[in-house]
């Protein structure tokens, strides 16, 4: 359901969707996009409590195909699963290099989820055409249920699954030498199991 906001000024009136201002306090909370600074571990908010602790259960639904996935679809592999949207400069350059990372980590066990946030879909399917196949699970989450029950502190922010489900890093940000860091991360777990 739509909720609009009616907002008088002088003779002109302006109608916001309520969900549009919410989105857009979402967006500006999180558009710092990699340069945000980091809220004090384990408050509410920051995205690293969940460490330690199952990966939160919830459905998300794909992106470029039909149908959802669940997280505990996946159990029994190591999982990054990494929050991303199409306005973020650092998604935009972390994205492929996970897919790449995809591509050479998937016999060893791991999976790798690029998990959208954009409002849109229409927009997060634009910023994949950058490229002509992916090899990484591609998920959308539009009404940010799924980074709810995360609470990424920035843009983007992956989080390392073990194979049991329980979340055993966090990622925050992005910069390239965070590829290595995170490609061993994946590795330690999967030849833990």
């Amino acid at each position: 359901m739509r909720t609009n906001v009616l907002t008088g000024l002088g003779s002109r009136k302006l109608v916001f969707s309520l969900r549009a201002l919410l989105s857009a306090g979402v967006l500006t909370l999180l558009s710092a996009c990699g340069g945000a600074a980091r809220p004090a571990a384990n408050s509410p908010t920051d995205g690293i409590s969940v460490v330690g602790q199952p990966a939160p259960e919830s459905e998300f639904a794909v992106l470029r195909g039909t149908g959802t996935i669940s997280l505990s679809s996946l159990r029994g592999k190591v999982v990054l699963l990494d929050f991303w949207a199409s306005w973020c400069a650092p998604c935009q350059e972390e994205l492929p290099l996970l897919d790449d990372m995809a591509v050479r980590l998937k016999d060893e066990g791991i999976e790798v989820v690029g998990l959208s946030i954009d409002e849109s879909q229409a927009d997060a399917e634009q910023f994949l055409t950058r490229k002509s196949a992916w090899s990484l699970i591609l998920g959308h989450d539009p009404e940010q249920k799924m980074a709810d029950h995360f609470k990424p502190p920035k843009m983007p922010t992956s989080y390392v699954i073990d194979r049991q489900g329980v979340v055993r890093q966090v990622n925050a940000g992005f910069e390239r030498a965070d590829m290595k860091k995170i490609e061993a991360q994946l590795l330690k777990l999967a030849a833990a199991n």
